[in-house]
């Protein structure tokens, strides 16, 4: 189809009208599926194996909507990686017992203390891979007088490689391939919401899988700002350098996400350089996704949107407001 046949083309620039702010829209992709997540509401849409799409959308019962003296940069940046988390590993787990359910395996999936059992686990092997392992091993690899510098930097390489590393390993995996097509899926899908374009699966393939706003390039950024925070700390003791790294990560979170909400306005060369790797490496972690995939992510999106907008035109509806 020629651009000029291209809906797209004549569509009005910038945010789908009752969207509200789309750098507060952001997704997951999920076991043959997608979550979204707005500034009330969260939504996902998964593939059953007979073919049809499951949906839901369910209230976001955020700490920043309830409190929002909270919702100031540098702070609500933590607050938004943590729900981010648990709304993830819930949305994650939910779309793994459709797919249970459907296959006739274990008829439920997991329970509510085998899921929250997976999710410490999960959590505390993150924390020993990323932050204990290259803490310990690092003073191993280098001579005792070493400057606090090198410490430092041969540290943030270790994760930055073992990170890496990581996404080299799953994506070797088939499943976590089809993942990464509905990760793609996601990111295309936004595209559209962010240009005004048509949320239609058709519109969604022509886009480009990439996303300033990706979490792969917040945890890249993540890492490698933790090689200037962690040399201000010292060398104490090995249990002490464990203790500080997690301490400040919420400092460095909320660093992180300001910087990739800025440059999601502000293209200038050095923000350019800022978060060309984490693009780059988002290579590894989305696919092209195929019709059917995309036609889940934009079933996904549109679920949320409407709910969005119902809620904002139950508030214009209020006694005394305009």
């Amino acid at each position: 189809m020629e651009m000029k046949d291209d809906p797209r083309a004549s569509a009005p620039a910038g945010p789908r009208p009752g969207t509200g702010d789309t750098a507060r829209i952001g997704g997951q992709a999920l076991i043959e599926g997608v979550m979204f997540r707005g500034s009330r509401f969260w939504s996902l849409a998964v593939r059953r194996p007979d073919g049809s799409i499951y949906s839901q959308v369910n209230a976001l019962r955020s700490f920043l909507v309830r409190h929002p003296s909270w919702d100031r940069p540098f702070v609500r940046g933590f607050f938004i990686l943590g729900e981010s988390l648990v709304l993830g590993w819930r949305a994650l787990s939910l779309s793994a017992d459709l797919a249970l359910e459907e296959e006739g395996k274990g008829g439920g999936g997991l329970g509510t203390l085998e899921k929250a059992a997976s999710f410490l686990l999960a959590l505390l092997l993150a924390v020993g891979l990323f932050i204990v392992l290259p803490t310990w091993l690092a003073p191993r690899l280098l001579d005792p007088g070493a400057p606090v510098w090198a410490w430092n930097l041969l540290e943030g390489g270790m994760r930055v490689a073992l990170f890496v590393l990581y996404l080299v390993l799953v994506s070797l995996s088939r499943d976590m391939r089809r993942v990464f097509q509905y990760h793609g899926a996601e990111h295309q899908s936004i595209h559209l919401l962010e240009h005004g374009y048509p949320l239609e699966p058709e519109f969604a393939l022509r886009e480009g899988t990439d996303h300033l706003r990706c979490g792969t390039s917040f945890v890249l950024l993540v890492l490698v700002l933790t090689v200037a925070v962690y040399s201000l700390l010292g060398r104490p003791v090995l249990w002490v350098r464990v203790l500080e790294r997690v301490a400040v990560i919420p400092l460095i979170a909320g660093v992180s996400y300001e910087i990739m909400r800025y440059a999601e306005g502000n293209r200038s060369p050095w923000i350019e350089t800022l978060v060309a790797p984490g693009l780059a490496l988002q290579r590894l972690t989305t696919r092209r996704p195929d019709r059917e995939q995309a036609e889940v992510a934009v079933a996904a999106l549109k679920a949320l949107l409407e709910k969005e907008g119902d809620a904002e035109g139950e508030d214009h509806d209020l006694p005394g407001e305009a």
